[in-house]
C-alpha cells in the first residue's frame, strides 16, 4: 500500500503507486493552484523529490 500526503491534511493511500501519485497531482492543482502557479521550477524540482522519498519509503 502507498501514501502520500500534504502539508495541508490531504492524504490518498491506494495498492497502485502511480493512481496515488495521479491523485495527489489533481488534489494539487484542484486545491493549490495558486501555490503551483507562483512556485519556481526549483522548488517544483525538490517538491517531487521528497514526494518520491515518500513512495520510495513506502515500497
Amino acid at each position: 500500500m502507498t501514501t502520500l500526503s500534504c502539508n495541508c491534511g490531504f492524504a490518498v493511500k491506494d495498492a497502485n503507486r502511480y493512481k496515488v501519485e495521479a491523485t495527489m497531482w489533481h488534489h494539487a492543482i484542484q486545491d493549490h493552484a495558486d501555490m503551483l502557479k507562483s512556485m519556481t521550477v526549483e522548488q517544483i524540482e525538490q517538491w517531487l523529490m521528497n514526494k518520491d522519498k515518500q513512495l520510495d519509503a513506502a515500497v
